[in-house]
């Protein structure tokens, strides 16, 4: 019933690049961003979950976490933990934890709300690809009687709606265009953190297409990233000034295995290039490239 993968570990963390300022004044107004990939995907790592789901009547594009993918998440809360301090050992304050609304993603980010001892806030703009808006998930309110970690007052920087005349490939619903609308939503929900998290420090727990999020903030192409399973992308920015990278999430050396079915994901070419009536973004001007040098 079960396949078992072959684990391993995938490649070594990035260098930390960031010279942390000693002038007290510079850091007053640093706004701090760690953006974590959910842990190895229960359905990726057991095939036969997929036909069991369809018959229990559960949404086949929100699997939870595997055994292995719920190790990598408790890995990841006590990596985060020792990032969050700095060289004389104080934590930066993360003021908020926001989470997509997909039952992996909420299971990943559980041990580090425990570690944090900070609730969960349940983020549609850091939904999946192919989301489907409405209540097709269950709410932040549903998931409370089982994640009693969600602040259900929390109310989402952002809300989309579904593409006209797009539905998901794997369950019909009606959802938002890939890739062109996602990556169009990931540069406004950039937009909304800056303008609403300015000198914060903030957690947030999506999926691997979020790398778009990463080069919305840096105005950089979408080709130089990939995003591995439980990997963790830390971003800094000092006041208005441009956004750096400080550590690189296509690596995930903090976990001690890995399985090659949830595996370090990125862009390409291929995900906008357009053909036989069917949009992926190029027909707008979306590309890899889109983030770069935009306002």
């Amino acid at each position: 019933f079960f396949f078992h993968a072959h684990h391993k570990r995938i490649g070594t963390m990035a260098p930390r690049e960031e010279n942390i300022s000693t002038d007290a004044a510079s850091l007053e107004d640093i706004t701090r961003i760690y953006l974590i990939r959910h842990g190895d995907r229960f359905d990726y790592a057991n095939p036969s979950w997929h036909d069991s789901a369809k018959k229990n009547g559960t949404l086949v594009t929100d699997p939870p976490l595997s055994a292995l993918g719920h190790r990598q998440a408790k890995e990841t809360a006590k990596y985060l933990m020792e990032s969050i301090q700095d060289q004389n050992g104080e934590r930066h304050g993360v003021s908020k934890i926001l989470v997509s609304p997909y039952v992996r993603v909420i299971q990943t980010a559980v041990p580090t709300s425990d570690t944090l001892n900070l609730p969960l806030s349940i983020e549609t703009g850091l939904s999946e690809a192919h989301a489907t808006p409405g209540n097709v998930l269950p709410t932040p309110n549903q998931r409370f009687a089982y994640f009693p970690h969600i602040d259900t007052t929390y109310a989402p920087l952002l809300q989309f709606e579904p593409t006209p005349g797009r539905t998901c490939p794997k369950t019909g619903h009606p959802c938002e265009a890939f890739a062109g609308h996602y990556v169009k939503r990931m540069g406004e929900f950039a937009r909304r953190v800056e303008e609403t998290y300015r000198g914060q420090t903030i957690v947030c727990f999506s999926h691997a297409a979020s790398v778009a999020l990463v080069a919305a903030f840096l105005k950089c192409s979408m080709r130089e990233f990939k995003f591995a399973p439980c990997g963790v992308y830390e971003l800094k920015r000092r006041g208005d000034g441009p956004w750096e990278l400080v550590s690189n999430g296509e690596a995930n050396a903090h976990v001690s295995e890995n399985s090659p079915t949830t595996y370090p994901w990125g862009f390409g070419e291929k995900h906008f290039k357009e053909g036989e009536g069917k949009y992926y973004g190029e027909s707008e001007g979306i590309d890899l490239d889109y983030f770069v040098n935009s306002d």
